[in-house]
C-alpha cells in the first residue's frame, strides 16, 4: 500500500496500531507539559529559579513542539484529536509519576520528571520499532522524538544534587 495520505506505507504496517501509539504520545505530551508547568510554579528553594525556567522550557517544548508534530502526523493519518481534554489524561500511556507534596523537595520534583522522560523514552522506542521499514513518516517522527526526549532526561539528571541521583538510583532499581 502506498500513497496514504503522500506517505509510503507498507502493506504490513499496523496502521491502527501506530494511530492509538501516536494518540498515547499526544496525550503524554500534554500530561508532561502541564506537570512541568506546574512544577516551575511550584518547586521553591536553593536554584529553584534556574531550575523553573528550565522546566518552562521544557514545557513549552512538549506541547508547542512535540505535541505539534505528533498532531501533525495524525492530521495526516486522518485522525482526529481527543476534544474533551479529560480524554487526554485517560488515554496517556505514560500518565506521570507521582510529584512531591513539598515544594523544596527539588530532587523529587526532578526525578519525578526523569521518570517521565524515561516512560516517554521507552513510549518512542516502541513507535520506533513498530514503524521501522513500514511507516518512514512516523518512524522518522519517533526517532526526532526520542532524540528529544533523551536530552531532556540527561538534562534532568544534571540537574539533580549528588543525594538526588543516588535516590534516583534507588528508585530505578525498584
Amino acid at each position: 500500500m502506498s500513497g496514504l495520505y503522500g506517505h509510503e506505507v507498507t502493506r504490513d504496517a499496523d496502521m491502527e496500531l501506530i494511530k492509538k501509539k501516536l494518540l498515547e504520545a499526544f496525550a503524554d505530551e500534554w500530561v508532561a507539559g502541564y506537570y512541568y508547568m506546574l512544577t516551575a510554579y511550584t518547586i521553591q528553594g536553593p536554584n529553584s529559579g534556574e531550575i523553573a525556567e528550565h522546566f518552562m522550557e521544557e514545557s513549552r517544548e512538549e506541547i508547542g513542539k512535540h505535541a505539534k508534530m505528533i498532531a501533525d502526523r495524525l492530521e495526516e493519518l486522518g485522525v482526529d484529536l481527543p476534544r474533551d481534554f479529560r480524554k487526554l489524561y485517560e488515554i496517556s500511556g505514560c500518565k506521570y509519576p507521582p510529584i512531591p507534596e513539598d515544594p523544596f523537595d527539588i530532587d523529587g520534583w526532578l526525578i519525578a520528571a526523569i521518570k517521565a522522560e524515561i516512560c516517554a523514552i521507552n513510549a518512542y522506542k516502541e513507535l520506533y520499532h513498530i514503524t521501522h521499514g513500514k511507516d518512514p513518516a512516523t518512524e522518522e517522527l519517533a526517532e526526532d522524538l526520542l532524540r528529544d526526549e533523551v536530552r531532556h532526561r540527561t538534562e534532568l539528571m544534571n540537574l539533580l544534587s549528588r543525594e538526588g541521583l543516588k535516590r534516583l538510583e534507588e528508585e530505578l532499581s525498584q
